[in-house]
């Protein structure tokens, strides 16, 4: 085990373990440690897809087996095997494509969720990874494909999980729907609503017809003023005048909505739909990079700082350098010693803070750094690192 500290005289250390082998065989492995079992809160990795790549020589690499149920039984082996090392509120992420033969689409990721399902992990989610600088395909009888899954699946039902810190804010002023508002615009809670007039509105438009005129409702600044809200500023979190929040008139029988409806001020829930791009490789490492905001999401939503994070597939240790940054604990498997030797370097840079400038602002983008980035105003994301500790200047 390797226990780096971030900063002389900090307390806090990152400690990490890499192990060179065949995944399945190295998980089996852990799981006989008694200190090994449920010891990963989550388990985040990208495997190699069926039939795309070959990664190098060895004959047991994944992805290059005969038939596509055979990639799919061996895979569910290797995340059942990492079960006994979750936590109980532990979760498995997996992006993984789909493989094309022919005409068809084998639907990998699929028969994968199924499997897993079988052998008692609970399906959480299927998130659909929107790749927006997709390269377009010069097949003429398909589409380009756009998009990866990322299934999440947990050991139990219920699993830990942390939405505040993956909220996201102003979506419409980013999607060009919308400017963002002057900070004097905003108005972040309700000044002295009125139950009893909100109740009278609620009568008045509960109580309409299909035929009402829209002149005999109340009008949405009068709905905004009962809440406590000024019609005409806008809400913290997706930058709307809050008379856009109101509903004057409902359609069929919905009297269980409400007529005023305001966002979480900490932000709004990012769907399962993610747009994040997809990243170069670095020189001769490894070639299918996974993004780092990508996997800065997961970990941020699905641990905490000082949670053991493990990746049976880690290539150049992408989910060790974001666990260095974010205060997680990583345990990374690799098929390849490259591959080992490379995350290995790549991590302990990242503790040091020897990194690079725009993987650290990916990162920030998808966690708690940049909420509190923003609160303090001119503070730069480097002097926020080095003042936090998180990271130790070169």
């Amino acid at each position: 085990m390797k226990e780096v500290s971030n900063r002389e005289g900090l307390p806090r250390q990152i400690s990490y373990d890499l192990y060179e082998g065949d995944s399945r065989k190295e998980l089996v492995r852990l799981a006989r440690d008694s200190s090994e079992k449920e010891k990963y809160r989550l388990i985040v990795t990208s495997p190699p897809y069926f039939g795309h790549r070959h990664y190098g020589e060895h004959a047991e690499e994944l992805g290059q087996e005969k038939t596509d149920g055979e990639f799919i039984r061996n895979l569910a082996d290797i995340f059942s095997a990492g079960r006994e090392l979750l936590t109980n509120d532990g979760s498995i992420w997996i992006v993984i494509g789909d493989t094309r033969r022919n005409m068809h689409k084998l639907m990998i990721p699929h028969r994968l969720a199924l499997e897993l399902v079988k052998r008692d992990f609970t399906f959480r989610e299927d998130i659909v990874w929107y790749k927006k600088n997709n390269i377009a395909s010069s097949a003429r009888s398909n589409f380009s494909q756009a998009y990866e899954y990322i299934l999440f699946l947990s050991k139990h039902e219920k699993s830990f999980t942390n939405l505040d810190d993956i909220r996201v804010k102003g979506n419409e002023a980013r999607e060009g729907r919308n400017k963002t508002p002057p900070e004097h615009r905003i108005q972040y809670k309700p000044i002295n609503s009125d139950r009893r007039k909100i109740a009278e509105l609620e009568e008045i438009i509960h109580g309409a017809k299909p035929n009402t005129p829209f002149d005999s409702l109340p009008s949405t600044s009068e709905i905004s003023r009962a809440y406590g809200y000024d019609p005409e500023k806008h809400c913290p979190t997706c930058y709307r005048k809050f008379k856009r929040h109101a509903t004057r008139k409902r359609i069929g029988d919905h009297k269980h909505y409400p007529i005023f409806a305001v966002c979480n001020p900490a932000g709004k829930n990012p769907g399962n739909v993610w747009e994040i791009s997809t990243k170069a490789h670095y020189g001769n490492e490894h070639f299918a990079i996974f993004p780092e905001d990508l996997v800065a999401r997961i970990i941020s939503f699905a641990s905490q700082e000082g949670d053991w994070v493990l990746d049976p597939f880690m290539g150049r240790g992408t989910t060790g350098i974001v666990c260095a940054l974010t205060g997680r604990n990583f345990t990374g498997i690799d098929l390849y010693a490259n591959n080992k030797k490379n995350a290995d370097r790549n991590i302990a840079n990242a503790v040091r803070g020897r990194y690079d400038k725009k993987l650290v602002e990916d990162v920030a983008r998808q966690t708690e750094l940049m909420r509190v980035l923003q609160d303090r105003g001119t503070l730069t994301l480097q002097d926020f690192l080095l003042t936090d500790g998180t990271l130790s200047s070169r």
